[in-house]
């Protein structure tokens, strides 16, 4: 069977870097959903366009590897499209949401700078709760150990799960 990984969850909690080191350590492909978004347009401009794009780009590597990672911010809306477009095509979903406080986001050891656009987004998608969304299979917290170990957690809950 088939599998895709949706990692969810606000600006700053490691859906890339973490979606990019898991899909190398389980030998999938990885998309980030930002890249297919259209740069041009306020993200809730685009949210059906990328969410088209994600599935088409996924479909496509999923012919030539039975897992791929997708670091992509969820709505109730995006949770229910992608389940259905991805299950209607026999590949199981997973639904994983990545939480840490907005203190250790935006902390120097995290080596990432935002602006302040950016901050003022991560505190709206925090208390929306991008971080722990009920439909996930499995919420992260990805401020309570290092990367390593977080990465570590997050490979064998995928795994427990695609195994199942």
């Amino acid at each position: 069977m088939k599998h895709v990984v949706f990692l969810s969850g606000p600006i700053g909690t490691g859906k890339t870097t973490l979606g990019q080191a898991l899909a190398e350590q389980l030998q999938g492909h990885f998309i980030d959903g930002d890249d297919h978004a259209d740069p041009s347009r306020p993200w809730y401009c685009s949210i059906l366009q990328t969410s088209r794009a994600i599935i088409r780009t996924g479909l496509e590597r999923l012919e030539e590897r039975p897992l791929l990672v997708v670091a992509y911010p969820l709505s109730c809306a995006n949770w229910i499209y992608f389940r259905r477009k991805f299950g209607d095509a026999g590949i199981r979903p997973h639904f994983v949401s990545l939480r840490a406080s907005y203190a250790s986001i935006i902390s120097d050891r995290r080596g990432r700078a935002f602006d302040e656009d950016e901050r003022r987004r991560i505190r709206v998608m925090i208390a929306e709760g991008y971080g722990e969304r009920p439909f996930s299979d499995l919420i992260l917290d990805t401020d309570k150990a290092d990367f390593a170990a977080t990465l570590e957690e997050l490979r064998i809950a995928i795994l427990r799960r695609i195994v199942a």
